[in-house]
């Protein structure tokens, strides 16, 4: 995961671990749920598979689109930690007598 994370957000000197899904965001749509769309893509190419016994693309496996379906997961569950990490602190400056 951490090779192909280099090669969709800017190369190993980039410092947004997440700039593929915050891209998103130019077309007003939630960074997870950018995400979320990208893994659609994975769950349609196993269902392919089941379908058609096998896959067009010969350099990507149905394990690898299950790989893929996994990681996706682990890095929504990683941005909703920080997103929620922004609004505590959000709430924390906006309390006037604490």
């Amino acid at each position: 995961m951490i090779k192909k994370n280099s090669d969709y957000t800017g190369g190993s000197k980039a410092t947004d671990i997440f700039a593929n899904f915050n891209a998103s965001m130019m077309l007003n749509i939630h960074p997870v749920q950018g995400l979320l769309l990208r893994l659609i893509d994975k769950v349609q190419r196993i269902r392919s598979f089941t379908n058609d016994k096998e896959l067009s693309v010969p350099n990507e496996s149905v394990e690898d689109a299950c790989e893929d379906i996994v990681n996706y997961a682990i890095l929504a569950k990683a941005m909703l930690i920080e997103e929620r990490k922004k609004i505590k602190q959000n709430k924390k400056k906006n309390k006037p007598f604490d």
